[in-house]
């Protein structure tokens, strides 16, 4: 298989190349949906019936905010509309069967060394220059061409999807739904009070109604970590048991941590990263 992944990077090449120009310079639909953080959102949104008007008529009903989960039906469902608007809207989907058939290949040896990825895996590539990869509800996994060229061998790249199929393993979309809802009730608990507090002490109100948001927002970031420490770790077993070595995993950790050591300096604490450190992770 080491041979047909070289064939495939020579491939991407130059299937990536042809419209990158426009992408990045264009309407900037190449970063539309390329953000785990932002499919999650989109489902929340859904959720509390207030999906905007593009989606109106493609989202199915994903019925009150008190449900406290999707259930894997309906979380297919939902994945099966976002892909949909991805192949038809977002001019950085790359339609190359020659490129799908690889990444199903690739994604199938991978989904033999987790069981728990009972869904249907699909994978698809996005033209888009960055190291990145994402996993939307239903099983759904979006590959960057960016993270393709990068890595130099099939196992760096298997890594990185084995890293997605755990966040798909865990339902981790529907269960961040369910942990935001949680949070609505103590939130507004937190608000009252500061409304309450503002009566007497106007000047503490308003910091009070912040540091309520603030901590709400703080435990979904906290979350989110736990959860991508959680795909790292069921990932790794997935690419131990399909076959891989395991090694791999660190060593692109490696190389993005040595591709972002301008930007990652540590200027920002620690918590307000929706991912950990990079260090933490290798």
């Amino acid at each position: 298989m080491g041979h047909r992944f070289f064939a495939y990077i020579h491939h991407v090449d130059c299937a990536s190349g042809v419209e990158v120009g426009q992408l990045l310079h264009g309407s900037g639909h190449g970063g539309r949906y390329h953000s785990r953080m932002r499919f999650a959102a989109w489902v929340l949104i859904a959720a509390a019936g207030l999906a905007p008007r593009a989606f109106a008529q493609t989202l199915p009903e994903l019925g009150g905010t008190g449900d406290l989960a999707l259930s894997p039906q309906l979380e297919r469902r939902v994945g099966e509309s976002i892909v949909r608007d991805i192949r038809f809207r977002d001019p950085a989907y790359l339609d190359d069967p020659e490129i799908a058939d690889y990444l199903a290949s690739l994604g199938a040896r991978l989904a033999q060394g987790n069981p728990a990825a009972r869904q249907d895996l699909e994978f698809f590539a996005m033209r888009d220059h960055t190291v990145n990869a994402f996993a939307l509800p239903g099983g759904f996994i979006g590959v960057h061409t960016g993270l393709i060229n990068t890595a130099e061998t099939e196992p760096e790249l298997a890594s990185v999807l084995a890293h997605e199929i755990g966040h798909v393993s865990q339902r981790h979309i529907a269960r961040m739904l369910a942990q935001q809802q949680q949070l609505q009730m103590p939130m507004m608990v937190a608000l009252a009070a500061a409304i309450l507090l503002g009566r007497s002490r106007p000047d503490l109100a308003a910091g009070a109604a912040a540091a309520a948001q603030g901590a709400g927002i703080q435990s979904a970031l906290a979350y989110s970590r736990d959860f991508e420490r959680e795909a790292d770790r069921v990932g790794l077993q997935t690419l131990q048991d399909a076959g891989f070595d395991s090694r791999a995993m660190a060593a692109f950790f490696e190389k993005m941590q040595r591709a972002t050591r301008v930007s990652d300096d540590g200027t920002l604490p620690g918590y307000l990263r929706t991912h950990p450190v990079t260090s933490e992770r290798i």
